[in-house]
């Protein structure tokens, strides 16, 4: 009797069956919002993947390992690209540099990588990068990031999470100006009503009931940001938001409506970019939808950063990057006007020649 040939056996499968702590210290810290697009890279049998997917988070898995159900690369770019606790199990640096920095590719301009780690000293041997922060850093081109962040509060024991945010996000390209003084404030609004359109921005607390902070109004080359919390008199605002001769550019002007209105401040003359882009992309598919960051980068070609959307817009002084962030929503809807409302072209002059 002939013996049976011997099995080859199957691989044994490795990988977590439960949501790593590192993931849900994220969501808990706010660095993962439901809104955004996120890439679990390497992401073995998606136990991090489920477990977003479950509360709603837009997650998406990668792991080149075929059994494990992910081996597909997604396609497009993410705001937050994840690898955690994957550093460990790639045994050389020069693998850890391949990875890190494909990951990085998925990463859109002003968008996330996170790398946790349980132990990430464990493999650093190198004596000119003492800590797993110069480690990792020196992975990554540096003309590639602009902001390297290592937040005391995601570690837990030896581990460690590192934040790294891509660059190329928009930057207001024309001057902008705070207002937080009245007289200021009704000279600006006066000198707008001059206007023939503005773009029209505001920000707010995140809690109901919603309080207005600040109010931006943008023209083709000047941006006025202004103090809503200082300001107590916000009757020249709504003389320049009621003048029908100014045309206001808003996207999804129902917020804006209701933020004002409560302010008894109504807004008369709107173009809305929100409803302009619907249109223009009705019968046609298109890649993303319709909100002002997916809109500046398809009509654009710009990359807005959206992650200061949910910062506190109560605090005094404002950051730097508040104030960049709120003048830049002002200053591209004034150029996505001329997208969706192109001026006509110049008639030829032989119409007007004289037989």
């Amino acid at each position: 009797m002939n013996a049976e040939p011997a099995k080859t056996p199957r691989p044994t499968l490795t990988g977590r069956n439960t949501v790593a702590p590192a993931v849900q210290r994220l969501v808990e810290q706010g660095h993962l919002m439901p809104g955004q697009r996120i890439l679990c890279f390497g992401c073995g049998r998606g136990a991090d993947v489920s477990w977003l997917r479950i509360r709603k988070y837009k997650a998406e898995g990668y792991d080149p390992h075929p059994p494990y159900g992910y081996d597909k690369m997604p396609g497009g770019l993410f705001d937050v690209v994840l690898l955690v606790y994957l550093m460990t199990r790639l045994k050389t640096d020069d693998r850890r540099r391949e990875t890190i920095q494909k990951a990085f590719r998925s990463v859109r301009p002003g968008g996330r990588l996170v790398v946790a780690s349980r132990n990430f000293d464990n493999f650093i041997a190198n004596a000119d990068r003492p800590t797993a922060a110069d480690h990792l850093r020196a992975m990554l081109p540096e003309s590639e990031f602009d902001a390297f962040d290592v937040p005391d509060n995601l570690a837990a024991g030896k581990g460690i999470c590192i934040l790294a945010r891509r660059a190329g996000v928009y930057r207001p390209q024309n001057p902008y100006t705070w207002v937080d003084d009245p007289a200021e404030a009704e000279a600006v609004c006066a000198r707008l009503q001059r206007e023939a359109r503005i773009g029209l921005d505001v920000e707010t607390t995140l809690d109901e009931p919603r309080t207005l902070c600040t109010v931006q109004l943008g023209t083709a080359d000047h941006t006025y940001l202004l103090d809503a919390l200082a300001l107590k008199d916000l009757s020249p605002l709504k003389r320049l938001m009621e003048d029908d001769r100014v045309e206001k550019i808003i996207h999804n002007a129902f917020f804006e409506e209701q933020m004002l209105g409560q302010n008894h401040i109504r807004i008369h003359n709107i173009m809305d970019t929100l409803i302009a882009s619907r249109k223009k992309h009705k019968k046609s598919g298109i890649d993303g939808g319709h909100k002002l960051g997916e809109v500046c980068e398809r009509e654009l070609g710009i990359h807005m950063d959206k992650a200061l959307q949910t910062s506190d817009w109560t605090e005094r002084p404002l950051s730097a990057a508040q104030l960049d962030y709120a003048a830049a929503d002002a200053e591209v809807l004034v150029r996505l006007y001329d997208v969706f409302q192109p001026p006509e072209p110049p008639q030829p002059m032989e119409l007007f020649t004289e037989e």
